[in-house]
């Protein structure tokens, strides 16, 4: 059966390529991959991520299960993360984490993790995930949110969990992307505010040939 991302109705709107990963159908593009690589490089981009694994371990001994994972995360502080291309494990408290991955990545880590030590939650179809990039991105969160996320407060690497337009998330920050992991069912009034705001900064939504996914704090 094919999924289907949370944007889908939005996808109508827009002449939009779409292209299938793991099962799932995702934007490849908007309709000009040439103008959409100039917004990244010279404004600002919102690319749909929501086919991405989404993992949450809470309670129990979440971090001896994230080390099942992925060695030393269990050392890694609150609201900090370890990552490489492929995956992000993001601490959110001292007995909670969110394992992001590429998408079809997440039935094999679900089966290294012993479940008997924490609980272990699948929550990929039931999260969306928005991607914002281009070196503009930080007017669109200014215009989206009272929270102070300025670059040499809040660096690569760090976890926020807060809300932009009212709505409730998790912010993984990386060099060059602010990946915001939310509930599926706000994704459009999510990609609706944000394109709002972002029109000034010249925010537009491009699709995963622009954008690919990849979790590296300096990517």
């Amino acid at each position: 059966m094919i999924k289907t991302s949370p944007l889908s109705g939005i996808y109508r709107n827009h002449p939009v390529k779409l292209t299938e990963v793991s099962g799932w159908q995702i934007a490849e593009n908007f309709g000009n991959d040439e103008r959409e690589l100039i917004h990244l490089s010279q404004d600002s981009v919102l690319v749909d991520w929501s086919h991405i694994g989404k993992i949450s371990l809470s309670g129990g001994d979440a971090a001896k299960a994230a080390e099942q994972i992925f060695p030393g995360t269990s050392k890694i502080e609150p609201l900090q993360s370890s990552s490489n291309q492929e995956m992000a494990v993001l601490r959110l408290t001292r007995n909670d984490y969110l394992i992001l991955c590429q998408s079809g990545m997440e039935t094999a880590l679900l089966g290294k993790i012993d479940q008997k030590i924490t609980t272990v939650t699948d929550q990929t179809g039931s999260q969306g995930c928005l991607v914002l990039g281009g070196p503009r991105r930080d007017e669109v969160l200014q215009r989206s949110t009272a929270m102070d996320l300025r670059r040499d407060r809040v660096v690569a690497g760090s976890v926020i969990q807060s809300s932009i337009h009212t709505v409730g998330m998790t912010l993984y920050r990386t060099k060059n992307f602010d990946i915001m992991v939310h509930p599926r069912n706000l994704s459009e009034s999510l990609y609706d505010s944000l394109m709002d705001v972002g029109i000034g900064v010249g925010l537009v939504p491009v699709g995963i040939s622009t954008v690919p996914v990849s979790f590296e704090e300096g990517k």
